[in-house]
């Protein structure tokens, strides 16, 4: 089994719609995953009673309060039951297969980074996972009107439990972090997984007015994002760069002729 954890954003509007969405497919991927919801936003301790998940309030933040990576990562390694993790964005909706793709990685390699693709899809209702016809609408629904996102999407990480001793303090939701993340597991010859062949993650669109940022441009352009390019020094990779991908169950060694 695995361990995800993440850190929602208040459970308020669209977001209240699209986080009980994520939160809810991933406890339906099995009763006996372990999932973490670190920090004190509006409605996660709520979310983590009605889901089962651990609930961690107090994590280290960004001087305008927003969660860093580094702490995240270093309490939840500690709270974790699996030797497996899984560090994803409260937006994303996983399928089914999800942890048979986990199961796959796992079995080939000692350590490894698994990421992916996602699927960007408007979603303006609560979507009840339990109830098979509903799930399976939803899942049809995904599969006409979702666009794949480009390489640069990254919000899922599936990695060993030891991958990372520690981290820089990235400040998450601000851009660089996660193509820094891949940068080092390539930097250290370690594989590099591409699961987007058989999982279709899907990203929930929203809009950006939140927390300390009113659009895309404030978060893409402000002080924490600031903040961040000066840990990544510009050493960013995406999910082009991922060494090895899986293909009808199995893990494949990509060519320089790959285009994912």
């Amino acid at each position: 089994m695995i361990t995800l954890f993440s850190t929602p954003k208040d459970f308020i509007g669209i977001f209240k719609i699209i986080q009980t969405n994520a939160l809810r497919s991933w406890r339906h991927l099995s009763p006996d995953i372990q999932i973490i919801i670190m920090g004190d936003s509006q409605g996660s301790y709520e979310m983590a009673e009605e889901i089962g998940a651990e609930f961690i309030p107090n994590i280290r933040c960004s001087k305008e309060g927003t969660p860093l990576l580094s702490d995240l990562f270093r309490q939840a390694k500690i709270k974790a039951r699996f030797s497996i993790m899984t560090f994803i964005n409260a937006d994303i909706i996983l399928p089914v297969n999800f942890l048979n793709a986990v199961n796959i990685a796992a079995k080939r390699f000692n350590q490894f980074l698994l990421i992916g693709h996602r699927w960007d899809m408007d979603v303006n209702t609560v979507v009840d996972f339990q109830d098979s016809q509903a799930a399976n609408h939803f899942w049809e629904s995904a599969a006409n009107k979702s666009q794949k996102h480009p390489c640069t999407g990254i919000d899922y990480f599936v990695f060993n439990k030891g991958l990372w001793k520690s981290l820089p303090d990235f400040i998450i939701g601000r851009p660089g972090y996660d193509n820094w993340l891949i940068w080092n597991i390539r930097r250290r010859l370690l594989p590099v997984i591409d699961a987007s062949e058989i999982i279709n993650v899907v990203h929930q669109n929203h809009d950006y007015n939140f927390h300390n940022v009113k659009n895309r441009k404030g978060r893409d352009t402000g002080n924490e994002t600031k903040v961040n390019i000066k840990l990544h020094k510009g050493k960013l990779l995406n999910i082009l760069d991922a060494t090895y991908k899986i293909v009808s169950n199995e893990i494949i060694k990509k060519t320089n002729s790959d285009e994912i």
